[in-house]
C-alpha cells in the first residue's frame, strides 16, 4: 500500500497549479465541481478567457505514485493522438501536470471545457424523432473514432485476448480475485475461438472509448452532440471490441438481464444509420453489432476485461438466453427492423 498522501484542492491551489501551465486569465473562479467514477473535475472560469476543466484522478492510497502517473500519461497520449488525427468530439487538450510536485499535490489534466449538458437518456427519453437522431450521431462518432485510429499491428486478436486471460488465471490461482475459480477461467478460454470466429487471426486494431454512456456525452439544447468526455478507459483494442455494441445498447451490469424492447429498437436505429456506409470500419461495426448471438458475444468479450462480468457469466454457465420477449413484442421489433 502506498503511503498516506496529502492533497489540497482548495480553489487558490487549483488556480496556482493551472497558472503554472501558462493559463493566466483574469479573475479566475471555481465555477463547479463534478465527481465521476474515476475522477473529480473542477470547472475553472475566467473574466476574459474560456472556461477550462481540471481533471484529477480520485486519490487512492492503494495505487502507487508510479501507477497514477502512468494512468495520467496514457490519457494524455490518447487525447493528443485524437487531436492529431482530427477527431472532433474529444475535449481539447490544453496541458497536464504529470507530477505530485504541484500546488494541489496530485497530477492533473487541463482540458477545454465542453459547453452543454450531459445527455439525459432512459427507456422513455428522449422521445422520437430525437432519439433516432441522437443514435445516428453516436454511431457516426464510433465510426469516426475507428476510422481515424485504425491500424494493422503484429498481434492477433486471439493472442491479445489469450494474454489477458492468462493474466486473469494467474491472479485467480494466487487468490487475488475473490469470486472466480480456475474452472471459471478455463471455461472462458475454451469459448474464445468460437466467439472470435474469422476474426481470430485479425491484426486490425482501433481505439475504443471504453465507457460510452449518457453521462459522458455532452449535448447542446438542440441535442447535437458537442463532446464525448472521460477518456480515462480509452485503449487500442482488437476491432472485435472497437466495432462492437456501445455500452448503452446492452445490459452492462449482469448476464442475468436481457435487452429490453426499447434497447432492441435502439440497436436497429443505430445500425440502420450505418446502412449507407461501405468503409471497412462501417462493415466491421455492422458485422459485430448484428451478428448471431450478439448479446452473448458482447458480454463474453466484456468478461475478459471485467471481473464482475466474468463472475456473472460463469454463474449462468456461459449461456445468455436473450429470447425474453413475448411474440407480440418480437414481431414489433422485427417490423421496426424491416422498416
Amino acid at each position: 500500500m502506498a503511503s498516506q498522501r496529502k492533497f489540497n484542492f482548495e480553489p487558490q491551489n487549483i488556480f496556482a497549479a493551472v497558472s503554472q501551465l501558462g493559463m493566466f486569465g483574469n479573475c479566475p473562479f471555481l465555477d463547479g465541481e463534478f465527481h465521476g467514477g474515476e475522477c473529480r473535475v473542477f470547472k475553472l472560469s475566467f473574466k476574459d478567457e474560456a472556461s477550462v476543466a481540471v481533471r484529477v484522478l480520485h486519490p487512492n492510497d492503494d495505487i502507487s505514485h508510479d501507477n497514477t502517473l502512468a494512468t495520467v500519461q496514457i490519457e494524455v497520449r490518447v487525447l493528443k493522438e485524437l487531436e492529431a488525427k482530427g477527431f472532433p468530439w474529444a475535449p481539447r487538450f490544453l496541458g497536464a501536470s504529470v507530477t505530485f510536485d504541484n500546488p494541489v499535490k496530485h497530477p492533473f489534466i487541463l482540458l477545454a471545457w465542453a459547453e452543454g449538458l450531459p445527455l439525459s437518456w432512459d427507456e422513455n427519453s428522449p422521445p422520437q424523432p430525437l432519439r433516432d437522431f441522437l443514435l445516428g450521431q453516436m454511431a457516426s462518432i464510433q465510426l469516426s473514432l475507428i476510422q481515424c485510429t485504425l491500424r494493422n499491428g503484429s498481434t492477433t486478436a486471439m493472442t491479445y485476448f489469450e494474454q489477458r486471460m492468462r493474466n486473469r488465471l494467474r491472479r485467480v490461482r494466487e487468490g487475488t480475485i475473490p469470486g472466480l475459480t480456475e474452472k471459471d477461467c478455463l471455461d472462458q478460454q475454451a469459448l474464445l475461438d468460437q466467439v472470435l470466429g474469422t476474426d481470430r487471426n485479425s491484426t486490425v486494431f482501433a481505439m475504443d472509448h471504453g465507457d460510452i454512456k449518457p453521462g459522458n456525452i455532452i449535448v447542446d439544447k438542440n441535442y447535437n452532440i458537442r463532446c464525448v468526455i472521460d477518456w480515462g478507459f480509452a485503449a487500442l483494442v482488437p476491432i472485435a471490441i472497437a466495432a462492437g455494441l456501445s455500452r448503452f445498447l446492452w445490459a452492462t451490469h449482469s448476464a442475468n438481464f436481457a435487452p429490453s424492447p426499447t434497447i432492441l429498437e435502439d440497436r436497429q436505429a443505430y445500425t440502420r444509420s450505418l446502412s449507407s456506409h461501405t468503409s471497412p470500419a462501417a462493415l466491421s461495426m455492422l458485422r459485430w453489432q448484428t451478428a448471431k448471438e450478439v448479446d452473448f458475444r458482447t458480454l463474453y468479450l466484456e468478461s475478459i476485461s471485467s471481473k464482475g462480468m466474468h463472475i456473472s457469466m460463469a454463474r449462468v454457465g456461459w449461456k445468455v438466453d436473450c429470447v425474453f420477449l413475448g411474440l407480440d413484442e418480437e414481431q414489433r421489433v422485427a417490423d421496426a427492423q424491416g422498416s
